[in-house]
């Protein structure tokens, strides 16, 4: 019971080190603006406020960076252990997973009768702020930034923590949960669920964090790309069966090649340096 309940704990502590360190970053940051403006001087204060909010982005990777640097100090020989190599072939295998995932997620998301306040405090909340900050800075971020620092911390430690104590399954159920309550809204929570546990699948399966930070590149990548889906039921529906067949089809290649180069072990779970 005691190992369960240390595995529960340890589970936590990735995602819990992040929040700590993105929120003491942006308190630094306010006070710091805060301290840079004359009291009673509202102009000042707003523009202060203006130029906060814009260098959002900037400061959420700054506290990303400054969290996997503690991480990777804490399990640096541990946490990449894992022998897949994806080759070419393999990496478009992966990238053929991540894209039929978003497809059939967002017309999943389309086709529900979702309240319009979750998708405005989605914009709000995330696609307001990176868009703000320019092209380049949202790409580095949902990208590049997101993908590997999300996956070292949900895949490469909390999963590895659960699973030290629970099954395989449970340990994948669990960080995906995890993972969606972590992104903070609604709408967010309806499908990073869903893309955590193929996530988590991939990783428990090839036992290298490559492999799920090449899909969830791949995932955010189609985001970006705003391609217009139908506005029909029907269309809709094409999208979300046709996604889930690519990403089906992806992920039985994947699983075979995985297999095939004996990679299908779970990774040794990590300990402190």
């Amino acid at each position: 019971m005691s190992k369960k309940l240390s595995a529960l704990l340890l589970a936590l502590f990735p995602p819990a080190l992040y929040e700590a360190v993105r929120t003491v970053v942006f308190h630094c940051a306010a006070l710091a603006v805060r301290w840079s403006v004359s009291p009673g001087d509202t102009f000042a204060e707003n523009r202060a406020r203006l130029a906060l909010r814009a260098a959002r982005p900037w400061l959420m990777l700054g506290g990303a960076a400054l969290t996997l640097l503690i991480v990777l100090l804490l399990f640096r020989r541990t946490l990449f252990a894992g022998g897949y190599r994806p080759r070419p072939g393999g990496v478009l295998i992966l990238t053929e997973i991540g894209v039929g995932l978003n497809l059939a997620l967002n017309g999943l998301i389309l086709l529900l009768p979702l309240p319009a306040s979750w998708f405005a405090e989605h914009s709000g909340a995330v696609d307001d702020p990176l868009g703000a900050a320019g092209p380049v800075v949202k790409l580095l971020c949902t990208v590049i930034a997101a993908p590997v620092a999300e996956e070292i911390l949900f895949r490469g430690l909390t999963q590895r923590f659960l699973a030290r104590a629970f099954s395989p399954c449970f340990a994948v159920l669990w960080q995906a949960l995890l993972f969606a309550a972590f992104h903070g809204t609604k709408l967010q929570l309806l499908y990073v669920f869903p893309a955590g546990i193929v996530l988590g699948l991939i990783y428990h399966r090839s036992g290298s964090l490559l492999a799920p930070i090449l899909t969830h590149m791949a995932f955010n990548a189609f985001s970006e790309l705003s391609i217009p889906l139908p506005g029909s039921v029907w269309g809709l529906l094409f999208c979300l069966l046709g996604g889930i067949g690519i990403a089906l089809l992806g992920l039985m290649s994947f699983f075979t090649t995985a297999r095939s180069a004996g990679s299908n072990r779970f990774p040794p779970s990590p300990r402190p340096q």
